[in-house]
């Protein structure tokens, strides 16, 4: 009984989440009305926020992004559909704030990745896009440490930042 208590207020958590997804494929993809993409291998960043419950709470999201059969509602989904393409990590903080764009962009700023197609997860503000990549420089842990130092420039106390390793 306590566990499922615990797994109902996860699907209540509010938050912002940014998702590595690790692209083994390299050429175009479409990304719905947006238009298409090229795409090369490597890491690719994308920062949303979900605050909502259920589907559209913060766990409700996480879980989504990592399957690949699901109808393609979002911008992301045209990208973790492909089954070259797998979510490695997950850096997420519980806010009832919307902080998607300004740690997108202390990402993009940081790491000097651009997005990889305006509009992408950012169809509802101002943001040049959400989804940035490639990154091909950095190994996997050091990316993870930049991200979490972009949550923490935007005032995100360290404290209350997660990591999840999807793969193993």
């Amino acid at each position: 009984m306590l566990g499922s208590i615990c797994a109902l207020d996860w699907l209540q958590l509010k938050g912002t989440y940014t998702i590595i997804i690790d692209c083994g494929f390299s050429g175009f993809c479409a990304f719905g009305r947006l238009g298409r993409a090229r795409l090369r291998k490597g890491h690719y960043l994308y920062t949303g926020s979900a605050l909502g419950s259920g589907a559209a709470s913060l766990e409700g999201r996480l879980q989504r992004h990592r399957r690949h059969r699901k109808v393609k509602w979002w911008h992301i989904d045209y990208l973790t559909c492909k089954r070259t393409c797998q979510v490695v990590n997950e850096i997420h903080c519980a806010s009832n704030d919307r902080l998607e764009c300004s740690v997108s962009e202390a990402i993009s700023r940081d790491l000097k990745i651009p997005p990889v197609l305006p509009g992408i997860g950012s169809s509802d503000c101002n943001c040049r896009g959400h989804l940035l990549g490639p990154e091909t420089r950095s190994r996997e842990g050091h990316l993870l440490k930049r991200v979490v130092e972009a949550y923490v420039r935007v005032g995100v106390p360290r404290a209350s930042i997660e990591v999840r390793n999807q793969i193993g």
